[in-house]
């Protein structure tokens, strides 16, 4: 893989994910990757190699040592499917992380229900953990709730809270294309307007449930916080080629990408951050948006529940064949 010059430092100040599934950089290029860039974490493919694995995590904390970034986890992922229960979850996950020996990882996990139930027992045992993927503010408050309460019982036990930083992606463009198309199967002017509107309304309200469930007034986050914890953050995910409406690629992340969050791209992808900066506050009015579009979807016979959970991998959801787009925007 090469990556030129200026896609090593097109990012500038937006945090990235470093999306490294399609292939890891040789350790030179990762090193200037790191030091180009601020990057808080990144995520192998599960068909890299455990030797792969510690490559890059070593990469990482040299850079780290050395004062040049490189500050998030490494996410390792273990091979699973949708329906793999929540104990072989981590009984896969942690025999991954033993075998890759170094610190500084990460496992990855399915948003689904046996994810959030494993993700509480690994970050028990002092594992965090990177959630892929969600499509909904709904499950976005499922797996702060789980998170939180991992981290209540870690400080309970006495343990360091600073190394569970854990993370959620959440998925844009697949919300897009499947709400766009039961749009366009309900054929009126009036819902084909409202094309490109479901996934930057959801990461709205996921964003806004982020700020309201780890805000700083908030006791019993304050009490975390003080021990080290940080929150979940997301990380805008599977932007895909097309931008919503078709318009400009760069839109989802230049009207969610904030300092707290993070934009999921591959090395070759970086130069499409090119510009950019962390946006500075929330967008006003996403809630009655959210509600508004979800009231449009009614009108039009789209209901609100299985697509999402399909695309997050749920087992036992039958796919989407009729009009029906899941979980909502809420």
């Amino acid at each position: 893989m090469t990556t030129s010059a200026k896609e090593r430092t097109a990012a500038g100040d937006v945090p990235v994910w470093l999306d490294l599934q399609g292939g890891v950089p040789a350790a030179a290029q990762l090193r200037s990757l790191i030091a180009g860039n601020r990057i808080v974490g990144a995520g192998l493919g599960p068909d890299a190699t455990v030797a792969t694995a510690r490559r890059v995590c070593d990469t990482f904390r040299t850079a780290r040592e050395e004062g040049r970034g490189g500050q998030g986890a490494v996410v390792l992922s273990p091979t699973v499917s949708p329906d793999t229960e929540a104990a072989e979850l981590v009984r896969r996950a942690a025999s991954l992380a033993d075998r890759t020996d170094r610190p500084g990882t990460a496992v990855r996990l399915p948003s689904n229900d046996a994810g959030l139930t494993a993700m509480g027992v690994l970050l028990g045992r002092g594992l965090p953990v990177h959630l892929a993927t969600c499509f909904s503010a709904r499950r976005y408050e499922q797996a702060a709730a789980a998170y939180l309460a991992a981290l209540e019982r870690a400080r309970a036990d006495g343990h360091d809270l600073g190394g569970l930083a854990s993370t959620v992606a959440f998925g844009l463009r697949p919300l897009d294309l499947r709400v766009d198309a039961l749009l366009d199967r309900a054929g009126s002017a009036e819902a084909k307007a409202l094309r490109g509107t479901a996934a930057l309304l959801a990461a709205r309200l996921a964003h806004r449930s982020a700020d309201r469930i780890f805000d700083a007034g908030s006791p019993a986050w304050r009490k975390l916080a003080a021990a080290g914890a940080r929150p979940l953050r997301l990380v805008w995910a599977e932007l895909g080629g097309l931008a919503p409406g078709g318009g400009d690629p760069a839109r989802y992340t230049a009207e969610l990408v904030t300092a707290d969050t993070a934009v999921a791209v591959r090395p070759g992808e970086l130069g499409s951050l090119a510009g950019l900066r962390p946006r500075r506050g929330r967008p006003c009015g996403a809630h009655e948006a959210a509600e508004h579009f979800d009231a449009c979807l009614d009108w039009f016979g789209i209901g609100a529940q299985d697509v999402v959970r399909e695309l997050e991998g749920e087992p036992g959801t039958p796919a989407p064949d009729r009009a029906q787009v899941a979980g909502g925007v809420a």
